[in-house]
């Protein structure tokens, strides 16, 4: 016994530092923010035999073979060359400063769309299942969660309803965000026709195991026509009916026009990695509707070169004027978005974020504190919504600018996850948003600036020690 702990002490402790410190030059390089990269350098120096094997699963954000398989074997999709030059577009001068929003997506802000918001889980389901009804030759859904509950089944008998009367259906899913999802319930859905996959996240990242990268986007495309993207995703929280969790509040969209095709194409994207299958989509526009929409389709991901939705969320800041309103369940920034809403306050913007009074993960409900603070201290204004859990991720900038989807205000959306969002261009459309964020906040309690240090001292402690693990959550 003496000699095993001896080897032990002398070989392995030693060999397991080592690699820590390997992993840390490793982090230091790969890692896109600077928070990211300190905070796996100083768990990998200090607590190898902890964080080794967490770095070994969970660090690193490259996903290299998703961009590699997208270029070689989608060349031929004729959307640049058939779709793009017919697209009606917005003049510079028409775009202003969301020409770099733009440049950040891969599809431009466009002419000639319609979009309907949709409040809430009965909204989103009832009108999501009426299009799964009414469509004639393709359905294309993906969705991080689809839970086997109510809610689930009702979502996979319309599907199949569809299958049977000759609609085509693809389904994808995240593997992991439905881990307590039975193989059968694929397995129905297979059986009855459907084409299913999951996205392959988890199981097919090349050189080493990884369960870090989430597809969290939430879209579907009807007939190459109607599109949907948001927050919700398939499950009895979302419509108040689960034992095990509160009833969620979440926000959705219905939109159609050019804009559809972006959604479109972000789904063909997702679905060739996970299939390798080549889809044969409808490429066509619509005709356009005189009192359209603008709006612009932003699908971001750990596959783009830079922090796309990052970058997004930095610019909409900074292009504010007049006022910010932010509803998010995870304000888990970083320091470059915490630095935006500070200046905006400066510049005299109204900043205003609406956060849950719950988390329904603990460490990240704890380090929602410590950011609140910041944010609070900067000038903003913080309310924290009271009945259920607050899920929806919504953008409202100078009452022109709407963003709705599926990112988070934390590092995950940030690097990590694939995520859509729906940009609307349209001060009509912001009333509406508007509107719903302002019956939002009746339903919240404003927080007063030094909450946290009325709070006891463990408290704090537990808050500061989750606010340094941040940029790993």
């Amino acid at each position: 016994m003496a000699i095993s702990l001896n080897i032990f002490s002398l070989v392995l402790v030693p060999l397991v530092y080592a690699v820590g410190v390997i992993f840390a030059f490793v982090a230091i390089s790969q890692e896109r923010s600077s928070q990211g990269a300190v905070a796996w350098t100083v768990a990998l120096v200090a607590m190898p035999f902890i964080s080794v094997p967490l770095f070994v699963v969970f660090g690193g954000w490259r996903f290299s073979g998703y961009v590699k398989k997208f270029r070689t074997q989608l060349a031929k999709t004729p959307i640049n060359r058939d779709l793009l030059p017919n697209i009606p577009r917005l003049t510079k001068t028409e775009l202003g400063a969301m020409q770099v929003i733009e440049k950040l997506a891969r599809f431009p802000f466009t002419r000639g769309n319609e979009a309907d918001l949709l409040v809430d889980a009965e909204e989103t389901y009832a009108a999501l299942f009426q299009s799964i009804d009414r469509a004639t030759r393709s359905i294309l859904m993906q969705f991080y969660i689809i839970n086997d509950d109510d809610a689930g089944r009702d979502f996979a008998q319309h599907l199949i309803s569809a299958a049977k009367r000759g609609v085509e259906v693809r389904l994808l899913y995240d593997e992991i965000g439905c881990n307590r999802t039975p193989e059968a319930y694929f397995s129905r859905l297979r059986s009855a026709g459907i084409s299913v996959s999951p996205f392959g996240s988890a199981t097919r990242m090349g050189k080493r195991f990884q369960i870090n990268f989430r597809n969290h986007r939430k879209i579907a495309v009807f007939d190459a026509q109607i599109g949907f993207t948001g927050g919700l995703n398939i499950g009895d929280e979302y419509l108040g009916k689960s034992r095990r969790r509160q009833a969620w509040r979440d926000t959705h969209l219905r939109f159609a026009g050019p804009t559809v095709k972006a959604a479109q194409f972000s789904f063909l994207e997702d679905w060739h990695w996970a299939t390798s299958e080549q889809l044969e989509l409808d490429w066509s526009i619509p005709a356009i509707q005189n009192d359209a929409k603008t709006a612009l389709f932003l699908a971001t991901g750990p596959a783009d070169k830079d922090d796309t939705f990052k970058l997004f969320v930095v610019q909409a800041i900074n292009a504010a004027q007049e006022s910010i309103w932010i509803a998010t369940p995870y304000f888990v920034p970083d320091e470059e978005v915490i630095t935006a809403l500070h200046l905006a306050v400066m510049r005299g913007v109204e900043v205003r974020l609406l956060v849950p009074e719950f988390s329904d993960h603990w460490i990240v409900g704890l380090a929602v504190h410590a950011w609140i603070d910041r944010a609070l201290s900067n000038g903003a204004k913080v309310h924290r919504y009271q009945p259920g859990f607050m899920h929806q991720k919504v953008i409202l900038i100078d009452e022109r600018l709407s963003s709705v989807g599926s990112g988070n205000m934390d590092n995950r959306s940030f690097c990590l996850n694939f995520e859509a969002s729906l940009l609307v261009l349209d001060e009509e459309f912001a009333q509406k948003v508007k509107s719903m964020l302002q019956r939002d906040f009746q339903r919240s309690e404003p927080m007063p600036a030094g909450h946290l240090a009325s709070r006891p001292l463990l408290f704090r402690l537990l808050v500061n020690l989750a606010r340094l693990a941040s940029p790993l959550l």
